[in-house]
């Protein structure tokens, strides 16, 4: 899959590349949110993992946004060391598919990450049948 990570701090955005490109993934790295509806027109990306918490533009109301706008909807999941009840709430009140909290050990995050993926897919599937 195409995966754009929207995430202000390098660390994140080095850290968690690495963990999805290293399971076959292509990662296209954003490290502001300013434009990044424009790039996922541009770009195409199956999935767009989004920090919550970034200057200019939180990555919630950057999930709204994608779900407002973008043609080609890709799958968004938030990504925030928030905890993990408000993550939650932030998910579902945003449109986005799921949510991953930041600091998990690599095979958590991306058991999880992939579960979000495979079942926002499912649902796709299902209302496009």
């Amino acid at each position: 899959m195409k995966i754009m990570i929207v995430d202000d701090d390098p660390t994140t955005l080095s850290v968690v590349g690495a963990v999805l490109q290293n399971s076959g993934h292509e990662v296209i790295p954003r490290d502001t949110a300013i434009g990044t509806t424009l790039a996922i027109l541009r770009q195409k990306p199956d999935v767009v993992l989004l920090d919550v918490r970034m200057p200019g533009l939180a990555g919630d109301k950057l999930a709204t946004l994608i779900e407002q706008e973008a043609t080609s909807r890709p799958i968004v999941i938030l990504h925030s060391s928030l905890p993990a009840q408000d993550l939650e709430r932030l998910a579902r009140s945003s449109g986005a598919a799921g949510c991953v909290p930041k600091g998990s050990a690599p095979a958590i995050f991306l058991s999880k990450f992939e579960s979000i993926v495979a079942a926002a897919q499912r649902n796709l599937a299902r209302k496009q049948a």
